[in-house]
């Protein structure tokens, strides 16, 4: 009797360093959601020091401070966003989600968040 067996050979990855590079928001996963929505513009998330981090919507800015708690876990604080005008439902959705992530991995040349909902970047 033959059997295929398949095996993933993309390893999780928890001791990326995310201030190498500045990340492209690929998707994103509300919690509670079964799909994944695409970005269907730019939004590019740079750690900028140790400690915080800034990411561009479609109108607006966000920032926030985070801290690594132990390998593959965050901590984002609360962000603050310039307050312009009119950023799209996507922009909305992911800026909600920052504050409830609490994992992170990188996988390829992507980098995941993870915990209520699911953001995917790839490197910029």
């Amino acid at each position: 009797m033959a059997g295929i067996m398949t095996t993933s050979c993309a390893k999780k990855d928890i001791y990326i360093d995310l201030t190498s590079n500045d990340w492209e928001v690929v998707k994103i996963k509300m919690q509670g959601e079964s799909s994944y929505t695409k970005s269907g513009a730019s939004y590019i998330l740079s750690f900028t020091s140790e400690n915080t981090y800034a990411i561009n919507l479609d109108v607006n800015n966000c920032f926030g401070d985070y801290d690594i708690t132990s390998d593959g876990n965050i901590d984002f604080g609360l962000m603050g966003c310039t307050e312009i005008c009119c950023d799209s439902e996507f922009a909305q959705n992911l800026s909600q989600l920052f504050p409830k992530m609490t994992k992170y991995y990188g996988k390829g040349n992507e980098l995941i968040f993870e915990g209520e909902g699911k953001i995917v970047l790839k490197k910029k």
